[in-house]
């Protein structure tokens, strides 16, 4: 076995930057001939539901976020203090932001926690066989409700500090959170930039250990740095 199979907890969430809201589901098309007294009905275009006045909708550029998750940790094999890093740059959603700083009802945003990724392929599949159990709970979800600290409505340009309240599942225990963040807006595009810190207990997971580990702080701090497309 690898002298440093190493331990360290990943986990996800996003913050205001989802993919497009589902389009309107399109009829499928007869497959029988129309007969003669009958007339064919006309195709039902796609459509997108309308966003209420003063509303924004944004789509996350998955190439351009990127989540970081880093726990300190003590190895046998090397006995000296070190920091796991896990990072993942896959998300789906999708998510509005009302006139009034509130989110529309069904903004989420998810990642994939099979796409956590450190410098270790070991130290990746036993985080996500042990200590996220991804089988059971695949994806780490936030369910923004209200930004406080920008001005409304958004205005094009400008960098706020601003506070993020939502509800984060992961291992399938929901949490309250209210995420301390940057958001920076230009060129039609959103970014938002912030740090929270956790134990590895609020979500219902215990504090890794195997043989070969020596120790794990109980303070997992999850870095995000998203950016996403006015839509």
């Amino acid at each position: 076995m690898r002298h440093r199979a190493v331990v360290a907890f990943a986990v996800l969430g996003l913050i205001p930057v989802p993919a497009a809201c589902t389009p309107a589901p399109q009829a499928a098309p007869s497959t029988t001939a129309p007969s003669s007294n009958t007339s064919t009905p006309a195709s039902a275009s796609p459509t997108r539901e309308p966003v209420p006045a003063g509303a924004l909708r944004f789509a996350v550029v998955a190439t351009r976020s990127v989540a970081t998750i880093r726990v300190n940790e003590v190895v046998a094999a090397v006995r000296v203090p070190g920091e796991a890093v896990v990072r993942t740059s896959v998300f789906s959603g999708s998510l509005v932001l009302l006139g009034d700083g509130t989110f529309a009802s069904g903004s989420l945003i998810a990642a994939d926690l099979d796409a956590l990724k450190s410098d270790n392929d070991l130290r990746d599949e036993w985080i996500k066989f042990n200590t996220l159990k991804t089988s059971v709970y695949p994806r780490a979800e936030f369910a923004p409700e209200r930004v406080v600290g920008v001005p409304l409505p958004l205005p094009s340009t400008g960098t706020w500090s601003a506070t993020i309240e939502g509800t984060m599942k992961i291992h399938g225990v929901e949490r309250r959170l209210e995420w301390p963040v940057e958001v920076r807006r230009s060129a039609g595009e959103v970014g938002v930039r912030g740090t929270t810190r956790f134990r590895f207990g609020d979500y219902g997971m215990d504090v890794p250990a195997n043989r070969l580990i020596l120790s794990v702080v109980d303070d997992v701090r999850l870095e995000i740095d998203v950016v996403a497309r006015d839509d």
